[in-house]
């Protein structure tokens, strides 16, 4: 083989090389830019459920504050009501005593 059928293959081979070399450096940057446009519209999508995940939350709170605060009320008027409900079974308890007493005199006479 002469000089220059070495000169010319080595000369084509590195011609081959950087064709493959550039035809993937373009596919990576087609790849690139697809992922990039893929992402942008993900992350568009995540922004927009979370700004109504936000917006829900800032409605929902006021409610939670409302139903809280009823809560609290009708705990403390539950609590008021047993204890009226406690003090009626005491007054139940001594006015039975009594009539049981009374009952007990009565017969006596």
């Amino acid at each position: 083989m002469s000089t220059l059928a070495v000169v010319l293959i080595i000369i084509a081979a590195v011609v081959v090389v950087a064709a493959v070399l550039a035809f993937e450096a373009r596919r990576r940057t087609i790849g690139k830019a697809r992922r990039r446009e893929r992402l942008e519209s993900e992350l568009g999508g995540h922004r927009q459920e979370a700004a109504a995940h936000s917006s829900r939350a800032s409605d929902l709170e006021p409610q939670a504050a409302a139903h809280r605060d009823e809560a609290a009320r009708h705990l403390a008027e539950a609590e008021q009501l047993e204890a009226q409900a406690e003090r009626s079974k005491r007054f139940a308890a001594r006015h039975e005593a009594e009539a049981e007493d009374r009952e007990g005199e009565l017969e006596q006479l």
